[in-house]
């Protein structure tokens, strides 16, 4: 596995990480039968950090999933800190150098 390849599959555990325990709006976190709910938005926030995208960006993706696609009530303090906090990766792994 190459360097790159390596680095990825660490920032995708990371966001995942951060869905599953931090952001679940779906409140899954402690049924481990259904730990893969949040796989299928993790492609485009990983595109999103690659791509430098702002807080609010990464915001309105969360929030457009919560409330139009889980059809959920959601709650935008806590949404935006997920945001924050999945922003904060781009730091953690040096997505500002790609």
């Amino acid at each position: 596995m190459n360097s790159k390849h390596c680095q990825d599959a660490m920032l995708l555990h990371a966001i995942n990480r951060i869905l599953l325990k931090e952001w679940d709006p779906l409140g899954i976190k402690n049924r481990p039968f259904m730990r893969d709910e949040y796989e299928e938005y993790l492609p485009r926030i990983f595109e999103l950090l690659c791509e430098n995208a702002e807080s609010s960006d990464i915001f309105e993706y969360l929030w457009r999933v919560e409330t139009k696609v889980l059809e959920l009530q959601g709650d935008k303090a806590h949404t935006l800190n997920i945001a924050k906090a999945l922003k904060q990766l781009q730091a953690e792994h040096n997505l500002t150098q790609r």
